[in-house]
């Protein structure tokens, strides 16, 4: 089976076993950026360019999860040293199918590794940037996560870190309006009005923004990624604490996104050294 064709039929399964129907159209554009192995990682490594600068391609670089390797199959094509772990055995199979078809290094394939957030098969200090995309959101104990990245990291190493902020009125997931962090049982009966399957909110583990930092502050410095360009300006000009930005900005995300789009948190977190 060739790889396109597999990753259709597993997309399309999972997405209406968990969220309900999905239109072709939407489903041809999962395909498309997950066969893309050229481009559709390059703003994350941009992003991380523009925090580490020139010494990005000396650094060590786990994605958690990497899914169907867009962001390890990009690396390793542009020369970074870069590993993926995931835990959906498919995703792993689609990665060996898509590697034959384009003929990648038979090597990459053990740059991949399956194992979940929770207990990842790495030793202390291991990497010097982590980063997670989209993925916090699933994850069943968010502070055992967080606690393997602070030990997987180096002293001065980077965690980057992008997820849905569920204070908002949307999950992305359904596509749906909602309460923020609407109470589960609540958000299973207004799932059934709307006649879609509840087994995806059982894979969906709240996380906010604040919450995020509240665990890894001991830890780590946290920059708010989203306080640059406009916000970087009004920062220097009027001197403002980060922290009242970051809370001004995810608020202003909200009224702008209200009931029809996701509000992003994007994080870095820089491990300290002592």
């Amino acid at each position: 089976m060739q790889a396109r064709e597999f990753l259709r039929e597993h997309v399309r399964a999972t997405r209406e076993k968990h969220f309900g129907r999905t239109s072709e159209a939407e489903i041809d554009a999962i395909c498309d950026a997950w066969m893309n192995d050229e481009s559709n990682s390059r703003h994350r490594y941009d992003e991380m360019q523009k925090v580490i600068g020139s010494k990005l391609k000396e650094c060590t670089i786990l994605d958690v999860s990497s899914g169907c390797g867009t962001f390890v199959f990009y690396g390793l094509l542009n020369g970074y040293k870069v590993y993926g772990m995931e835990p959906e055995s498919w995703k792993h199979e689609f990665n060996r199918l898509k590697a034959e078809e384009r003929c990648y290094p038979k090597e990459w394939m053990s740059m991949f590794v399956a194992a979940v957030a929770e207990q990842m098969p790495f030793a202390n200090d291991s990497f010097d940037i982590v980063s997670t995309y989209q993925t916090l959101e699933h994850v069943q104990d968010h502070k055992k996560c967080f606690a393997e990245f602070t030990r997987i990291l180096k002293p001065g190493g980077a965690l980057f870190m992008r997820f849905p902020d569920y204070r908002s009125t949307f999950e992305p997931h359904y596509r749906v309006p909602m309460l923020p962090l609407m109470n589960r049982s609540l958000m299973r009966l207004y799932l059934r009005f709307l006649r879609k399957p509840i087994l995806g909110i059982d894979t969906i583990n709240y996380i906010t923004q604040d919450r995020a930092i509240s665990v890894l502050k001991d830890d780590f410095e946290i920059v708010d990624l989203r306080l640059e360009g406009p916000y970087n300006k009004i920062r220097n000009r009027f001197g403002l604490r980060s922290t009242f930005l970051a809370k001004l900005s995810l608020i202003l995300d909200c009224l702008n996104r209200a009931f029809r789009r996701e509000v992003p948190v994007i994080l870095v977190g820089i491990k300290r050294r002592t």
